[in-house]
């Protein structure tokens, strides 16, 4: 929401993906820092805390050995590090077990907590339709405290700031979630990066034992990977990217479908790899290189079918209630100049996808006016304008091509009645060439040319004098012409002052440099003097003592 030209996030309405952190200019809006809530669990559970390690590590951490990643963690004072993707590989296998038996036809991957968050709020219509398995985070939290006791803390390490809400909301099996980012600021403050030594591998190990083919699940397309073929045919379908899969959702319907169909869907285009806590820009075919590269094929190495890894996820509808009628929206859209079609451009640089969206959020008080760029622009210009024609002397905006950009009638008018007649039919003579005009190019040439400006130049054309100065509004592209004529009593009168007060201000600054070096000088004849005659004076005195002593 903005209000007050100031954005704000509406937390009921925010689906935690990260975005608005990755693409505001200014960086008002900031990652939640998990740090201090990590170092206080860490401290106050020594011997009791295990680090959960997101899958695409791989490709964030890629130029550190695994066993001196595992073994610098440790020495900040985890027990234990595992992997994720151990929790991935129990999801997927209670996946495959939930589309065998279900009857429905569409089935959605519940591992991306940003797109359950979206399905939740704004496609309620498929609530249903989301697998009821927990996401691998909180299996693996599971797996973790099955295996060393459910009085243990597990603190969440990956590239998505969803699990920083999803962590809050399973508080009971993940204490606390930080980012890459995050846990990369941790070693570096504890002097452990860069690490380049190879620690005892025996003790440099992911605990229980490391992933196979849950490692995969950090791409598009690798939770698929895990999936077997079941007995009944099933489309399987893997997509990514937020307004992708907007569009994936918006006509999808189970009643329309013939046959079952899994999709799994992530909101980070390509895959986790490219989440908003990311650590590097390397490009997504690399890093997915390098994590398939590293998955090892065949089933998991324990079975734990027994955990319960069910759960129903619940409604949150935000979309609005309220039915705008057409001449509500119209009127909305009036507001910001927009009053036939043509005028609705669809530019989404106010974040909504077209202007009837925006139109709508303004209704609904989310959004001002001000954020629509086109509009912005339109009350620029014709502020601009407004000033242009008030200003009382001939304005010319010229660009480096010396062709008009904007003029204003006063100019046209000291011109003559010819051109001011063209200009009357095309007001501010955009395109026009400058030496069409007026005589005066080889002087903006000049100015395009050297980048100097030009201050009151004095010219004389056709029996008219003119004041010409010439300012740069965007150097070497762009200068603006102000243009007054010596002939109008006023404009002469001020000059004629103008230069009176430059020749009474340099005659001053003359008599005061004069002065000071008279003043200067008085000073050294008079110190010279004075230490001449001091001197005759000793010599006279030291005369007569010689004189009497005789």
């Amino acid at each position: 929401m903005v209000e007050g030209n100031k954005a704000s996030i509406i937390e009921e309405r925010c689906i935690y993906c990260g975005h608005c952190t990755q693409v505001c200019p200014t960086g008002a809006k900031k990652v939640r820092d998990g740090l201090t809530r990590a170092r206080f669990t860490l401290n106050r559970h020594p011997g009791k805390v295990y680090l959960s390690l997101a899958p695409s590590y791989v490709s964030e951490f890629g130029d550190i050995h695994t066993p001196s990643l595992i073994a610098a963690i440790k020495r900040l004072g985890f027990t234990g590090v595992s992997e994720t993707a151990l929790g991935a590989e129990v999801v997927s296998a209670k996946t495959e077990q939930y589309i065998g038996e279900s009857l429905g036809n569409i089935h959605i991957s519940s591992a991306c907590p940003v797109i359950v968050d979206y399905i939740r709020k704004y496609v309620p219509s498929l609530v249903e339709n989301i697998t009821p398995i927990v996401s691998p985070m909180i299996a693996h939290a599971m797996i973790l405290r099955q295996l060393y006791g459910e009085d243990i803390k597990v603190i969440f390490a990956g590239p998505c700031i969803g699990k920083k809400t999803e962590s809050d909301n399973f508080g009971d099996l993940v204490d606390v979630a930080i980012t890459f980012k995050d846990l990369s600021e941790w070693l570096e403050s504890e002097g452990e990066l860069p690490i380049t030594a190879d620690p005892d591998k025996s003790d440099a190990v992911f605990l229980p034992y490391n992933s196979r083919i849950g490692a995969a699940y950090p791409v598009e397309g690798g939770m698929l990977v895990g999936l077997h073929k079941l007995s009944k045919p099933v489309h399987y379908m893997a997509f990514s990217g937020i307004d992708v899969i907007k569009n994936v959702l918006s006509e999808l319907k189970p009643e329309e479908c013939s046959g079952p169909m899994f999709l799994e869907l992530l909101a980070c285009s390509g895959g986790c790899v490219n989440g908003p806590a990311k650590l590097n820009s390397v490009s997504i075919a690399r890093k997915r290189y390098d994590i398939i590269g590293k998955c090892e094929t065949g089933a998991p190495i324990r079975d734990f079918g027994n955990l319960d890894l069910s759960i129903r996820f619940k409604y949150d509808t935000q979309e609005n209630t309220q039915n705008y009628t057409e001449i509500e929206i119209k009127g909305a859209l009036a507001t910001v100049g927009k009053t036939t079609a043509e005028d609705e451009l669809n530019c989404s640089s106010c974040g909504y996808d077209t202007c009837r969206d925006f139109a709508v959020a303004m209704l609904n008080r989310r959004a001002e006016d001000n954020m629509c760029a086109s509009y912005m622009r339109k009350i620029a210009h014709d502020k601009a304008t407004v000033l242009l024609q008030k200003i009382p002397a001939g304005i010319i905006l010229v660009n480096s091509d010396l062709k008009v950009v904007d003029m204003n009638r006063n100019f046209a008018a000291y011109m003559g009645d010819d051109l001011l007649s063209v200009y009357d039919l095309m007001p501010g003579m955009t395109g026009a060439s400058v030496n069409k005009v007026c005589s005066f190019e080889p002087f903006f040439r000049t100015a395009f040319a050297t980048g100097e400006e030009l201050r009151e130049r004095r010219i004389t054309d056709n029996g008219k004098t003119w004041l010409l100065s010439i300012y740069n509004l965007q150097p070497n592209r762009q200068v603006f012409g102000l243009l007054q004529s010596l002939n109008e009593p006023g404009v002469k009168k001020e000059w004629i002052l103008e230069k009176a007060r430059e020749v009474i201000r340099n005659h001053m600054t003359t008599v005061q440099k004069v002065a000071g070096l008279l003043g200067e000088n008085a000073a050294y004849t008079d110190s010279t003097l004075r230490s001449i005659i001091e001197a005759y004076d000793q010599k006279e005195a030291g005369n007569k003592e010689l004189y009497h002593e005789s």
